[in-house]
């Protein structure tokens, strides 16, 4: 039986439109590749050009740590984990996609095409010119209880993965924040996931420290209003699309599209406005962003508690389990929101023992540092002391 919702208005019996049961042959020119051609490679080309720099910043940021005298590498476990697990989401999830464009084109292919079609012949042109492969997968992987049960989950994750850019990496000098979202947006969330984890393993915290005036006098109104939108939009459009009257109407791109884009503005403004106005008191930042977590978190947990209250409602708690393998589009989905969960608990765990060592370490270096110098003051170097106090750290603070 098809779970709810999943035939669109139209693909019943009675309703089957005559182009797809009256097929005609191929008009001249039309049985061409080169379409589907130029729309693989440039997408292909995106998302391993993502990839390949952001690999080339984490090694870089890697190169520089590892000469750094205030702060240590991460260890190197710790590496290799994140690592792991980046590449095991990026196959885990790419097998399940290709797996969905295997069985896309076949059933165009079968009985969607409009014409008479040589089997033996690849038209991979007319199946993308005549497939909205997006709107499909989407379609595919939410129309039906268990498999939203799934899917909403990602938007979450992704909604997570967009505070933590900027609560985290903002502040570490992480500016191609840009770069993990639409990564996460084109190949996997998971896979953003675990390489901004490891920007934040080779990217120290910063020193805390107090505020300056000009930063305390600024008003609270900053790029978090940014975030808080498009949270409210991912939270909004997810709560939406458990309705099925919503799965196959014309709104459903819209609601769709809203999530995406929200969560990418912010990101690139960061790319297109000037620092002055993304400069915060990182106080006040730190307080709302505490916020804005308790709000997702929230509002997430509402929206679980309700996909699982409904599909327990219609199948039981059996039919998520069976939803998982049901269809490469669903398994795609539901594997990057597997791996996004394994990520975030391992994230939790080593977080502490590694990033309090890094601020650690800064705090040794700079006491090390400093103990030189004043040594050298006192030798008669010509460094002069604060009336020849120190700090309750024991370090003596030069003009």
């Amino acid at each position: 039986m098809a779970p709810p919702g999943a035939i669109p208005p139209g693909y019943a019996y009675q309703g089957i439109p005559q182009s797809f049961m009256a097929r005609k042959p191929v008009p001249e020119g039309e049985d061409t590749n080169t379409r589907a051609y130029v729309i693989f490679f440039s997408y292909l080309t995106l998302c391993v050009s993502l990839t390949v720099f952001i690999l080339q910043r984490l090694l870089k940021s890697y190169a520089v740590l590892s000469k750094s005298t205030t702060a240590r590498t991460p260890p190197k476990k710790h590496v290799l984990i994140f690592a792991f697990l980046a590449a095991a989401s990026l196959v885990a999830t790419w097998y399940h996609m290709l797996q969905y464009f295997k069985w896309s084109y076949t059933v165009w292919s079968t009985w969607r095409s409009f014409y008479t079609l040589d089997p033996n012949h690849l038209h991979w042109g007319l199946w993308l010119k005549q497939t909205s492969l997006f709107r499909e997968a989407w379609e595919t992987a939410i129309t039906a209880y268990s498999r939203y049960w799934w899917t909403h989950q990602v938007f979450l994750f992704a909604c997570g993965l967009g505070l933590d850019l900027e609560q985290k990496g903002i502040p570490r000098g992480i500016k191609h924040t840009w770069a993990f979202m639409l990564l996460g947006q084109v190949v996997a969330v998971s896979f953003a996931t675990n390489l901004f984890l490891l920007a934040l393993l080779l990217s120290p915290p910063p020193l805390p420290g107090q505020p300056s005036r000009a930063a305390s006098t600024k008003k609270r109104l900053g790029p978090w209003v940014i975030n808080l939108a498009a949270i409210v939009a991912t939270l909004s459009t997810v709560y939406l699309l458990l309705n099925k009257e919503y799965w196959h109407s014309d709104a459903f791109m819209p609601l769709l599209l809203t999530s995406h884009v929200a969560l990418l503005v912010l990101p690139c403004a960061r790319v297109l406005l000037p620092q002055k106005y993304s400069e915060d008191d990182p106080g006040t930042v730190g307080k709302i962003y505490d916020y804005l977590w308790r709000l997702t978190a929230g509002g997430g947990a509402l929206l679980f508690l309700r996909a699982t209250a409904t599909q327990y409602n219609y199948s039981g708690f059996q039919g998520i389990w069976d939803a998982l393998f049901e269809h490469s589009a669903v398994s795609t989905v539901a594997f990057d929101v597997i791996f996004c969960w394994i990520s975030w608990i391992t994230w939790w765990v080593v977080r502490g023992a590694n990033l309090d060592d890094n601020i650690k370490a800064v705090h040794e270096g700079l006491r090390e540092k400093d103990e030189k110098e004043s040594s050298w003051s006192d030798a008669g170097g010509g460094t002069a002391t604060i009336g020849g106090h120190t700090s309750a750290g024991g370090e003596f603070r030069r003009r």
